[in-house]
């Protein structure tokens, strides 16, 4: 941004202190003297802005480096977050993994060992279940026996109920004939 003439090339006092040639149609050397006082002061005004200027384009200068450092050592920043993250999604999809396989071996353990819990639990029934047809066939078979046991003493007791019976119907003539043919 050099490529305009600087204000600094031309001085104040050097406005002020040109000479001018003289000559005899020429300019009232009091009004150039007053004029050039002017442009020198308006001068020194212009260089002392264009100080301040270029002191605050170097200032702008600075922070814009600064905010472009800054710029700069976010985005390594955000690579090495970028980096960061993506170690942490690996290794969570590693214990993700690893969790799930263990899940996976203890679910099969479970299964295992509750598949042998039944099957004992089902063994145990069946037994049960044996003992029972067991128990109520000998049950059955005591009752059939105690029944014809019964039986047999209710035939007993009916025929000598009958017989008591029938003896007793017999007329008692015929018991007395006895009963005397027995004396």
């Amino acid at each position: 941004m050099k490529n305009q003439t600087s204000s600094l090339e031309l001085s104040p006092a050097e406005i002020k202190n040109k000479d001018f040639k003289k000559t005899m149609l020429g300019y009232s050397p009091e009004e150039v003297v007053g004029f050039l006082d002017q442009v020198a002061k308006l001068w020194e005004r212009v260089q002392k802005k264009e100080r301040d200027l270029n002191n605050q384009i170097d200032q702008l200068k600075t922070e814009l480096k600064s905010w472009e450092n800054k710029r700069t050592d976010l985005e390594k920043l955000q690579e090495m977050a970028k980096a960061d993250a993506q170690k942490i999604i690996t290794l969570a999809q590693e214990d993700a993994q690893k969790i799930l396989e263990e899940s996976e071996t203890r679910s099969q353990e479970v299964r295992k060992n509750t598949e042998n819990w039944l099957t004992e639990i089902l063994e145990e029934v069946q037994e049960v279940e044996k003992r029972k047809a067991n128990f109520i066939t000998a049950f059955r078979s005591a009752l059939d026996s105690h029944y014809e046991i019964l039986k047999t003493e209710q035939n007993a007791q009916d025929s000598l109920t009958h017989k008591l019976h029938e003896y007793l119907k017999k007329p008692k003539m015929v018991a007395g004939r006895e009963a005397s043919s027995l004396s």
